[in-house]
């Protein structure tokens, strides 16, 4: 019997100490609460669920749990990432191949430093293949925040973006939704991220009966006039994952 396992990350503010006496206590005021409105439904299919909140939000602590999750699933299991909190950018310094098209490495604000897509990346890579994989990050610069692999001067959110190296290297099957564009905010307010509680609002406590696209086409047209969110799928994603209800297991 297949498994559905999740991690769900939320951080009101950050340590100060450790991002140049930035607490990241504005705009994340309802970080939290998202992560337990997005448990709630997930809990209702059927997942076994994971919260690291603020403190407990730790680099190592998130990767660490991606990592143990990778390990865990195997073939038909589906997993499900959840972020809120701050994203940021900086420069892709990684090789002397830069890799992101911006110069860019996206990122996510963990409690004592951030987390690089190229971290992420490597994750990914490392599930077994036939795992399905959802990944929602309500932060700012979450567009490309599992990796750049295109141009997008002229972003088109709801068409997949395909890469040769990732669709070759790739086992599992990822459908991303990213709240805002690269280089873009996502609006949060003390009820949570404008885009969590869009997506809560057209789940409608599981009355909704459409795919991932339609889930995420629906949740886009509610937040339109605040940022515009991405849908990316990598791996090789089959019709019956892209088209089956959201978080079925």
């Amino acid at each position: 019997m297949s498994k559905g396992l999740a991690l769900l990350v939320g951080l009101k503010r950050i340590d100060p100490k450790s991002h140049n006496n930035w607490s990241g206590e504005n705009g994340c005021w309802g970080c939290e609460l998202d992560v337990d409105n997005v448990e709630r439904i997930l809990q209702n299919q059927g997942f076994q669920t994971k919260v690291l909140k603020t403190e407990n939000a730790t680099h190592n602590n998130i990767l660490n749990a991606l990592r143990s999750a990778a390990i865990s699933l195997k073939s038909g299991d589906i997993f499900a990432f959840y972020y809120s909190g701050h994203g940021g950018q900086q420069p892709d310094l990684a090789s002397s191949n830069i890799d992101e098209m911006d110069g860019e490495d996206e990122t996510l604000v963990a409690f004592d430093r951030d987390i690089i897509d190229d971290d992420l990346h490597e994750i990914w890579l490392s599930f077994k293949d036939g795992v399905r994989i959802v990944m929602i990050s309500d932060s700012c610069n979450s567009g490309t925040n599992y990796k750049n692999v295109g141009d997008f001067s002229n972003p088109t959110p709801i068409i997949p973006i395909i890469d040769k190296d990732i669709q070759e290297g790739m086992k599992a099957q990822l459908i991303h939704y990213g709240g805002s564009l690269d280089g873009k905010e996502s609006k949060g307010y003390r009820g949570g991220g404008a885009f969590t509680m869009a997506l809560c609002n057209v789940w409608s406590d599981g009355d909704f009966e459409g795919n991932y696209k339609e889930l995420f086409q629906s949740t886009e047209n509610l937040v339109s006039r605040l940022q515009r969110p991405q849908y990316n799928e990598y791996g090789n994603v089959s019709e019956r994952f892209r088209n089956s209800k959201p978080f079925q297991i």
